[in-house]
C-alpha cells in the first residue's frame, strides 16, 4: 500500500517534467521562427506593409472620392477590411511556406528531427509563428488604416475570431506548401496562381452589387470562398456586408481545422522531411 502511494508522486513528477520539457521545446522552436523574420524586418515585414499602404492611397484616397459610397459607407472604409484581411492571409502563409522549405533545402530541418519534439509540436510551433507574423503585419496595417479613416469595429469578437481562424488556416496551408514544394518557385507559383487570384476576386475592392451585369466576374466572385471570408470580416468591422457573415465564419473554422490537421498529418508521415 505504501509502495503504491509513493509511486503516484513519482508518476506525477515525471509527467510535470515531461510537460515542462515539451513546453520549452515548443517555445524554443516558435522563438526561432519569430527571430528568423523579426531580425530582418526590412525584408520580411516592411514590403507587404508598403504594398497595402499603396493600395490604400491609390484606391482608397485617389479613386475613393470618385466611387462615392459602397453599401452605405465611404469606399475607403469598405475597402480597408478586405485589405487588412488580405495582408494577414498572405503573411501568415508566406512565413511557414518559406521557412519549412528553406529548412529542407539547407538541411537544418534535421535539427528539428533529432530533437525530442514531437511532429505535432514541430508543426504547431511553425504554424504559430506564421500566425504571429500575419497578426503583426495586420496590426501595423490597421494602424495605417486608422490614420486614413474611422473604422467602427461594430462586432469586435467577430473581428478577432475571424483574424485568428484565417491566420491559422493559411499558416497551416503555408506549412503544407513548404513540405510539398521541390523548389523556391513552388511557393511563388501557389501565391501567384492560387492565392492572389482568389484574394483579388474575393470582394476586397468591390461589392457583388457592383458586378451585376458582368457575367464571368460575378460568377467567379460568387463562387469564390474568399468572398465569404472577406464578407464575414467586413461585417465584423463595419456592421454591413453584401454576404451573410455565418458562411464565412464557418468556412474559416473549417479551413483552420483542416489545414492544421493536414500539416500535422504530413509532419507525422515525415512527408519530404528527409528528402
Amino acid at each position: 500500500m505504501d509502495a503504491n502511494a509513493n509511486a503516484h508522486p513519482d508518476v506525477l513528477q515525471k509527467a510535470k517534467v515531461s510537460l515542462r520539457e515539451s513546453a520549452i521545446g515548443f517555445y524554443t522552436l516558435w522563438k526561432r521562427e519569430m527571430v528568423r523574420y523579426l531580425k530582418d524586418p526590412l525584408d520580411t515585414i516592411a514590403p507587404p506593409i508598403l504594398s497595402v499602404v499603396l493600395f490604400m492611397l491609390i484606391f482608397g484616397l485617389a479613386l475613393g472620392a470618385r466611387l462615392g459610397e459602397v453599401e452605405g459607407v465611404p469606399y475607403i472604409q469598405f475597402m480597408l477590411p478586405g485589405l487588412l484581411l488580405m495582408s494577414v492571409i498572405l503573411n501568415s502563409f508566406y512565413n511557414p511556406a518559406y521557412s519549412v522549405f528553406q529548412s529542407r533545402w539547407q538541411g537544418n530541418i534535421f535539427d528539428f528531427l533529432s530533437s525530442p519534439l514531437s511532429y505535432t509540436q514541430m508543426a504547431t510551433a511553425i504554424i504559430a509563428a506564421g500566425v504571429c507574423r500575419g497578426l503583426i503585419v495586420g496590426a501595423i496595417v490597421l494602424g495605417a488604416a486608422i490614420l486614413l479613416t474611422d473604422l467602427p469595429f461594430v462586432h469586435p469578437p467577430l473581428v478577432v475570431l475571424e483574424l485568428l481562424l484565417v491566420s491559422v488556416a493559411f499558416a497551416g496551408f503555408g506549412c503544407v506548401v513548404g513540405l510539398w514544394t521541390k523548389g523556391w518557385d513552388g511557393v511563388n507559383a501557389v501565391s501567384i496562381f492560387l492565392l492572389d487570384p482568389l484574394v483579388m476576386l474575393g470582394g476586397v475592392f468591390y461589392s457583388l452589387e457592383m458586378l451585376e451585369g458582368v457575367p464571368v466576374l460575378e460568377a467567379l466572385t460568387r463562387w469564390n470562398p474568399f468572398t465569404y471570408l472577406t464578407g464575414a470580416f467586413r461585417y465584423g468591422v463595419l456592421g454591413t456586408s453584401d454576404v451573410s457573415p455565418e458562411p464565412g465564419l464557418a468556412m474559416s473554422a473549417l479551413l483552420a481545422l483542416g489545414m492544421l490537421a493536414w500539416a500535422i498529418a504530413l509532419f507525422r508521415r515525415g512527408y519530404h522531411l528527409k528528402s
